[in-house]
């Protein structure tokens, strides 16, 4: 991977009044997405910071957000599997060591790395609200986002662009970039599992979400159950909504792609009928693309976590103890304002208080 030239121009703190919660946005934006998209991740993304910009207002399906609507519940359909997973001894995935600030061998590294310590981070850069490239500024920016300069303020006490380099991986990548070392954690809008578990540390969790098809407005597509039958599905490969139609596809024909959004573009394209990915990833989607909708109920109950190396067990107790201040204020936390400015519209209706952060669960 190649670390890129730093970002020209940052992006001005969001203000104003907002812009109606059904204005849409141009194509401009798609079209910078489907770029991105077609181009692949796999190039780092150079050292970035400043202040993200307030989103675009949000475009969605009536009656507010990306639209949710019930299965059909024909006797064909399997109904929500909306039960979290459990680990080996009933365990929730979403259970982290707790919360702690104490310079280990993992904290050591990244202080001492370069002039002032570096951190070293993989995100996405095709996840629109969560870590995508604005086309106004060329920054990198989102809800993501928002945490991993959080996370790099409180570990290195500076808020200068270059303590941060982004890497942006493909969802298949991730739990290699952090094994072998390219990366010091990936925040990228990542399902605790635990299966995952078994190869990469996960934080407490950020946020909460669950597997849901996205579709055309005009689809004949209902849910995740035998209307699939011929459709060609298309998920991001190694991500859990591919691990979810591999188990039971219901006749469709599986299409692999390296990410989310390519998947949005072979929609586009007619070259895939569906998409399927986490409903707070699907929202990004709508907005982008008010022709698409969110189709059936939630299929899982998943979390975000911030993913770390098994062996950096400090550097998660940091991160846990960072997570303990970003959610703590209620309204006026730091959580509470990242998602008025990126999700507010979108996951939930303007003017509408955000929904409470996931409360951590701990291991010891």
């Amino acid at each position: 991977m190649r670390t890129g030239p730093a970002a020209a121009g940052r992006a001005g703190a969001p203000g104003g009044a907002r812009r109606p919660w059904r204005a849409r946005r141009g194509p401009a934006l798609l079209l910078a997405g489907a770029l991105l998209a077609l181009a692949g991740a796999a190039a780092a993304v150079a050292p970035a910071g400043g202040r993200a910009q307030d989103a675009p207002a949000a475009a969605g399906a009536p009656g507010g957000g990306a639209g949710t609507p019930a299965a059909d519940g024909t006797a064909d359909t399997i109904g929500p599997v909306a039960e979290r997973e459990r680990c080996a001894g009933g365990r929730d995935p979403a259970e982290s060591y707790r919360a702690e600030r104490v310079a280990g061998d993992a904290v050591r590294r990244i202080r001492e790395r370069g002039e002032g310590g570096q951190l070293i981070v993989g995100i996405d850069q095709n996840s629109y609200l969560w870590g995508y490239r604005s086309p106004e500024t060329g920054d990198i920016v989102g809800f993501d986002l928002d945490l991993v300069r959080a996370i790099a303020e409180d570990l290195l006490g500076t808020d200068a662009p270059d303590a941060v380099t982004y890497l942006a991986i493909p969802t298949d990548q991730r739990e290699d970039a952090i094994r072998d070392g390219q990366v010091d954690m990936v925040v990228r809008a990542m399902s605790i599992t635990c299966d995952r578990w078994e190869q990469v540390a996960f934080s407490t969790a950020y946020f909460d979400t669950g597997q849901q098809l996205l579709v055309p407005r005009n689809s004949p597509v209902t849910g995740y159950d035998a209307s699939l039958t011929g459709a060609r599905v298309c998920s991001a490969a190694g991500s859990t909504a591919a691990g979810l139609l591999e188990r039971e596809d219901f006749g469709a024909e599986l299409v692999p792609a390296p990410n989310h959004l390519d998947c949005l573009v072979l929609v586009q394209l007619g070259e895939a009928d569906a998409l399927m990915t986490d409903s707070a990833l699907a929202a990004g989607h709508v907005a982008q693309d008010p022709s698409m909708r969110l189709v059936g109920e939630p299929l899982t109950q998943e979390s975000y976590g911030v993913a770390m190396n098994l062996a950096d067990v400090d550097l998660v107790r940091w991160v846990n103890a960072v997570l303990e201040d970003y959610r703590e204020g209620g309204a006026d936390s730091r959580w509470a304002q990242s998602a008025d400015r990126w999700l507010q519209g979108y996951l939930y209706p303007e003017d509408a208080p955000p929904p409470a952060p996931p409360r951590p669960r701990y291991l010891d």
